[in-house]
């Protein structure tokens, strides 16, 4: 076995590494310390950060060293000394901060072996930050004065577990540096850190993920170059809005520009993961330990107190792939085992970010014998700087990577759109794929799909019909929409939350590489939110659509207009009827479905307590099972219900014809 893997054996858990300069979190770090004291509540001056961030990170010259841990990362009774070792003639530097030790002002050498303490007492660091510099949901804010702050509190000391984690790297005589490496240390066992451990391994079956990010405290909370916060760019913008004399209201305050709402590379931060296997014992497996680039995840859900990540890897960071099986069993269109991923996600669960929190990937589980994509995921808990962030969905990322892995596609191929408006207005997004030099209309390669709607009127002609399906791959949008109509996703659907992709060079050996537009499953986290009374709504018609619902081709929505057309042509909608009553007896037959709820229930809901704590005010562990809005008591109605729904859906469709 090489050292590098006896090494990531060592390294246990990802973490996103304790704030505290000594192991014992006695003294905060430098930059932590100017950043998290009590800030004004004004929101247009809330960070008092004393010291002008570095923007501008070197680029390493890396070796291929690294560094020997004495322990395991993982749980232990007691208080220890660990010991770092390097090759001979290699300095090593560490930090307990979440710092890069190649960089880190806070950094120290190696000399001699490094306490780990019990940190359960200690004040919290990143989790002390105020909510005002996170969350943009004027729902939770007050107002005096010309002033708002966020009622929701920051949590606890107490409420807030807390590990050791040490970040370190070694530099050569030559001033080459190897990547940093982290260990993840917990004085106590494992279900006093991680509440619901047991329980949720159980039902499951298998180990829960838990995921240590370390990274620099101001690149997550600096007003200036934070991607967690609202910062420099809220602030303006709030200024500007306040400035037209209008009064602020929900809506706009969470529409406002901000830090957390940026993206692309420029506001991509490094950080290093470790990622643990636990078992229900306590058991610990490193999976993954390596620096990566990470950036906030998601659309409306960037305003909210917990926010999604995505992570990258690059070789610039020393790793290109995350080369493990993270979801076990996981195969693509050949059947291969999937354990290489070039982007992953963690998801705080969108729209059901404080409820049950698994809705959107509950839906999906039932959906993967669609043809249509679907992503995998996992139940995982994440620590950052080394305190309990709270429970996210670990899962994977539609990127161009993601259709290479599962259907054998040149990435390079790829082209993704994804909806990006308001019920049936058209906009939309290129996801991925480049426009050719020079061109500039963002829906080029959409041009071929719209140039036909413009030239047909429907699909009734035979001879149309299969000339549009040399464009569209039929099968994929027929189950896509009898999945969106059978769970009713409304609301910003099917404005947003489409998305479509294909290849642009053929490849006849590969089925996927035909140059047709497929669909993809995603924010389906809506179906049966209300619970009940959503089980007896006419998704096709819905009242916020146009008069013909999801029949109307007086649109400009390349996703509704697909799905249109086709029903425009008498086998396709016959077709298409007969599998809507069908998904009732398979699919989404109501044992299987309500069995996979309690499933899902049984994995997740042990884990709410600890969450709901981390996070205070914004629900309860009774409130995700029973609540009236998002809970899985609403899935569990509206399942009981929708069936007995369908046969009206499917008449009033054919009366529209």
């Amino acid at each position: 076995m090489n050292a590098r893997k006896i090494l990531c054996l060592m390294a246990a858990v990802l973490m996103l590494s304790g704030c505290s300069k000594g192991v014992d979190g006695s003294q905060a770090s430098s930059k932590a310390a100017e950043s998290s004291g009590k800030a004004d509540s004004s929101v247009s001056d809330y960070d008092n950060t004393t010291t002008e961030p570095e923007t501008d990170k070197p680029e390493f010259d890396l070796n291929d060293s690294v560094i020997g841990f004495s322990q395991e990362s993982g749980f232990y009774d007691s208080g220890f000394s660990l010991e770092l070792t390097a090759n001979e003639g290699e300095k090593i530097y560490y930090t307990t901060d979440g710092t890069d030790p190649r960089t880190s002002a806070t950094r120290e050498e190696y000399t001699a072996p490094i306490e780990i303490k019990d940190r359960s007492n200690d004040p919290n660091v990143v989790s002390a930050v105020p909510t005002e510099m996170i969350s943009g949901n004027f729902n939770e804010f007050s107002f005096g004065e010309g002033d708002f702050w966020c009622n929701k509190k920051a949590p606890s000391d107490n409420a807030v577990d807390k590990c050791t984690v040490i970040r370190a790297s070694s530099e050569k005589s030559d001033g080459s540096v190897s990547q940093s490496f982290s260990g993840s240390f917990y004085i106590g066992s494992a279900e006093e850190h991680i509440k619901g451990l047991k329980e949720s391994c159980e039902a499951a079956g298998h180990d829960l993920a838990v995921m240590n990010i370390t990274m620099d405290y101001a690149d997550l909370f600096d007003s200036k170059i934070g991607i967690y916060v609202k910062g420099d760019i809220f602030n303006k913008a709030l200024e500007d809005y306040k400035s037209s004399g209008e009064s602020i209201e929900n809506e706009t305050a969470r529409q406002l520009d901000a830090n957390y709402k940026q993206r692309g590379k420029e506001w991509e931060r490094d950080c290093h993961i470790e990622l643990n296997e636990i078992s229900a014992e306590g058991n610990v497996t490193n999976a993954l330990s390596q620096d990566c680039g990470i950036r906030i995840q998601g659309n409306y859900s960037r305003s909210d107190l917990q926010k999604g990540f995505r992570l990258y890897a690059r070789k610039k960071y020393g790793e290109k792939k995350f080369n493990y099986e993270v979801f076990e069993g996981l195969k693509n269109a050949s059947d291969e085992t999937i354990d290489s991923f070039k982007t992953l996600t963690l998801r705080a669960g969108g729209n059901c970010a404080f409820t049950a929190k698994f809705n959107d990937t509950y839906w999906q589980s039932l959906m993967t014998e669609l043809d249509g994509s679907t992503k995998a995921s996992r139940p995982c808990v994440v620590y950052l700087n080394g305190e309990y962030w709270g429970l996210y969905v670990l899962e994977e990322d539609y990127s161009d990577n993601y259709f290479e892995s599962h259907y054998g596609v040149n990435k390079d191929d790829v082209v993704v759109y994804k909806g990006d408006a308001e019920t049936y207005q058209s906009g939309y997004k290129l996801d991925e794929g480049k426009l050719p030099e020079g061109e500039t209309d963002e829906g080029y390669f959409f041009k071929e799909l719209t140039d036909f709607f413009a030239s047909h009127k429907d699909l009734s002609a035979q001879a149309d019909y299969e000339e549009f399906s040399k464009l569209v791959d039929t099968d994929s949008v027929r189950d896509y929409f009898l999945a969106e109509v059978w769970i009713n996703n409304k609301w910003d659907w099917p404005g947003k939350n489409w998305s479509m992709w294909k290849v642009q060079n053929t490849d006849s050996s590969n089925e996927y590489a035909d140059g047709k537009w497929r669909f993809m499953f995603y924010d389906v986290e809506f179906g049966g939110v209300s619970g009940e009374g959503d089980a007896w709504t006419n998704t096709m018609k819905e009242d916020n659509y146009k008069p013909k619902g999801l029949l109307d081709t007086d649109t400009k929505n390349p996703a509704v207009l697909s799905f249109a057309y086709l029903m425009s042509n008498e086998d396709f909608r016959n077709d298409f009827n007969d599998r809507l009553l069908k998904m009732s007896e398979g699919t989404f037959e109501k044992e299987k479905a309500l069995d996979r709820l309690a499933e899902f229930e049984s994995i997740y809901s042990p884990l709410y307590e600890q969450f709901f704590a981390r996070y205070p005010e914004t629900g309860s562990a009774e409130e995700a099972l029973h609540g009236g809005y998002a809970s899985s008591d609403c899935i569990r109605a509206f399942i009981n219900k929708r069936n007995k729904s369908i046969q009206g859906i499917v008449d009033w469709t054919n009366s529209q014809f």
